[in-house]
C-alpha cells in the first residue's frame, strides 16, 4: 500500500507528490508531513529514499491518469530518438506526431508531464536531503541515502538542463506555492549543482550498505560526471573520470552486444548504473514499456508471438540501412521477421527488437528490463569524444577506446568478421564524425540521439539528411519549449527562442 501527499508548487505545475510506504506513515501524510514527529528514525530515511525511485519508475498518478508513469518509463527514450533522424512515430497522437515532426510548441503535453515528473522527482530528492540530515541515526548509513538522493536529482537536473537549458533551481524542500515562483537559472548555475551533489554522492556512498542493484554507486557518480563534463565542454574532467572508470577494472564490454540486455545481466558487466524495472527494489505494477510501444504488433497469433505491440516507434530507412549488415548491433537491434512454432514465417519493416530477452519473456508485453541510464561502452566513447577534443585529434588512447566497442560489433560470436576495423589516421573532425556514427550505432532508443545531435551541432543537418518525412527542424530545436502552463502560473520563466 501507498499514499500520496500533494504539495502544491507551480514548477511542477501545480503538485509535486512524494509516495510514502505504509510501514513509513500510517496516518494521513497531509497532517504529518510537516509536523516535527516526522522523520525521526532510520526506518523513515530509507522510506523516504526509496520513495524517489518510484518517480522513476511508474509516478505518482493512477494506471488510467494521463501522467501515469515516471521519468523512464517511456518518455525519457521515446523523446530523444523521435527528436531526431533515428526514429518515426506511428501512434495516432498529435502530442507524439509533432514531436517526431518538429512541430510541436509550448503547449505540447508529453513535455509538460515530462517537466512536471522532473521537478516533482527533484521535490521529492529535497524532502529526503534536507530531512534525513537532522535524524539520529549511523553517519555512514545517513551521508549514504542522503547520496542517493543527490545522485537522482543531480540526474533530474542533468536532464532539465539539457533538454530545457536554464531552468529553476530549487535545492531545498518547497513547503509553499510562494517559494516555487521562481527564475530560470543559468546553465551555469544548474551545471555547478548538479556536480556539487555528484562529487558529494561520490564521496560519501557506501561500499557495503545498501550496494548497487539499481541504486548509485560511487563509480555510477564518477561515471555520469564524465558525460556531464562533456556535455559542459570540459573535456580534461570528462577524459579524467572516464579514465577513472575504465581504470577501476570494474566493468567489462559483454563479448555478445545482445548479453547487454539479456534479464539474467541486469546491474553487471557493462551496467554502470539503470533504472530498476526488475522488481529488485519493490514490490508491486512496475512496468517497462519497451515490448509495448516497440515490437511489430500484428504477431500474437495462437499463443505466439507478442501479445501486446503496437510498434509506435519505429527506425527509419536511413537508421536501419546506416548499419552494416554484419554488425552485431544491428542483428540484435531490429527485427524484420517471425517464425512461428509451425515453420512459418511472417516477415515485416523494420522495428527495435534489442530489449526483448525472447527466452525468458517470449510473449513481450510489459518487460522487467531495466533501463539502462550508463554503460561501459559509453564511457569508452565519452573517453573518445573528450580526447579528441582536448587534442584536437585522436591520439592512441581514443583510437583503443572506440576499436574495443568496434571489436564487439563485428565479433559474431565465433570470429572477427571483415568489418568494421579499427579506426586510424582520421583527423579531429574525421574523428568526431566516426565518434557520432558509432554512438548512433551503439545506443539505439538508450536516450542519447537527441542530445548527442545537439552536442556536435548536427541536428538539423542530420534529421534534414535522413529523409525523415515531414520533419522541419530548426536550430531552435536544440532546447525544448518551457510549458507555456508552467508560465502561466509562474510569471518569472521566461520562453526559449522560437517558441
Amino acid at each position: 500500500m501507498r499514499k500520496i501527499s500533494h504539495i502544491l508548487s507551480a514548477t511542477s505545475v501545480f503538485v509535486m507528490s512524494m509516495i510514502l510506504s505504509c510501514d513509513f506513515l500510517e496516518d494521513e501524510p497531509e497532517s504529518l508531513i510537516n509536523s516535527a514527529t516526522f522523520y525521526k528514525t532510520e526506518s523513515d530515511a530509507v522510506a523516504a529514499t526509496n520513495a524517489i525511485y518510484e518517480y522513476l519508475t511508474v509516478g505518482t498518478e493512477g494506471i488510467f491518469e494521463e501522467g501515469f508513469g515516471g521519468i523512464f518509463f517511456n518518455d525519457y527514450w521515446v523523446f530523444k530518438d523521435i527528436l531526431s533522424d533515428n526514429c518515426d512515430e506511428t501512434i495516432a497522437s498529435a502530442e507524439y506526431q509533432s514531436l517526431s515532426e518538429f512541430k510541436f510548441n509550448a503547449d505540447n503535453i508529453r513535455i509538460q508531464l515530462y517537466w512536471q515528473d522532473l521537478y516533482k522527482t527533484i521535490q521529492a530528492a529535497n524532502i529526503a536531503v534536507d530531512r534525513i540530515a537532522l535524524i539520529d541515526m549511523a553517519e555512514l548509513k545517513r551521508d549514504h541515502l542522503i547520496s542517493e538522493a543527490r545522485f537522482i536529482r543531480a540526474m533530474m537536473y542533468f536532464e532539465g538542463v539539457r533538454l530545457f537549458g536554464e531552468v529553476p533551481l530549487i535545492l531545498q524542500e518547497l513547503q509553499n506555492l510562494e517559494e516555487a515562483v521562481v527564475e530560470r537559472r543559468s546553465t551555469t548555475s544548474v551545471y555547478e549543482a548538479i556536480v556539487e551533489d555528484l562529487k558529494f554522492a561520490e564521496s560519501h556512498l557506501s561500499d557495503s550498505y545498501r550496494v548497487g542493484l539499481g541504486r548509485p554507486t560511487p563509480l555510477a557518480c564518477t561515471a555520469l560526471l564524465a558525460k556531464v563534463y562533456l556535455e559542459m565542454g570540459e573535456y580534461q574532467l570528462s577524459s579524467d573520470q572516464a579514465k577513472e572508470v575504465i581504470d577501476s577494472n570494474s566493468f567489462f564490454l559483454w563479448d555478445d552486444f545482445a548479453d547487454i540486455f539479456k534479464l539474467a545481466n541486469a546491474n553487471s558487466g557493462e551496467i554502470i548504473f539503470a533504472v530498476n524495472y526488475s522488481g529488485t527494489l519493490s514490490q508491486g505494477f512496475k512496468p517497462n514499456q519497451y515490448h509495448v510501444r516497440l515490437l511489430p504488433p500484428g504477431l500474437d497469433k495462437d499463443g505466439e508471438g507478442p501479445e501486446n505491440a503496437w510498434g509506435w516507434e519505429v527506425p527509419t530507412t536511413d537508421l536501419y540501412e546506416s548499419f552494416n549488415p554484419l554488425d552485431q548491433r544491428r542483428q540484435t537491434t531490429f527485427i524484420t521477421s517471425f517464425t512461428y512454432s509451425d515453420g512459418t514465417v511472417e516477415n515485416f519493416d523494420p522495428h527495435i527488437s534489442k530489449f526483448w530477452d525472447r527466452q525468458l519473456e517470449p510473449r513481450g508485453n510489459n518487460t522487467d528490463a531495466d533501463v539502462i541510464y550508463l554503460r561501459y561502452a559509453d564511457i569508452l566513447l565519452i573517453y573518445a569524444e573528450a580526447l579528441n577534443e582536448l587534442n584536437t585529434g585522436p591520439n592512441a588512447l581514443a583510437y583503443d577506446a572506440v576499436n574495443q566497442v568496434r571489436k564487439r560489433a563485428r565479433f559474431n560470436g565465433t570470429i572477427e568478421q571483415p568489418i568494421l576495423p579499427d579506426l586510424a589516421g582520421l583527423d579531429y573532425q574525421q574523428f568526431k564524425d566516426a565518434i557520432l556514427n558509432e554512438r548512433r550505432w551503439e545506443f539505439v532508443m538508450e536516450g542519447q540521439r537527441y542530445h548527442d545531435l545537439v552536442r556536435h551541432k548536427k541536428l538539423v543537418d542530420k534529421v534534414i539528411g535522413s529523409g525523415k518525412e515531414k520533419a522541419t527542424p530548426t536550430v531552435d530545436h536544440e532546447l525544448l519549449p518551457i510549458p507555456q502552463r508552467e508560465r502561466n502560473l509562474n510569471k518569472n520563466l521566461t520562453q526559449n527562442d522560437g517558441y
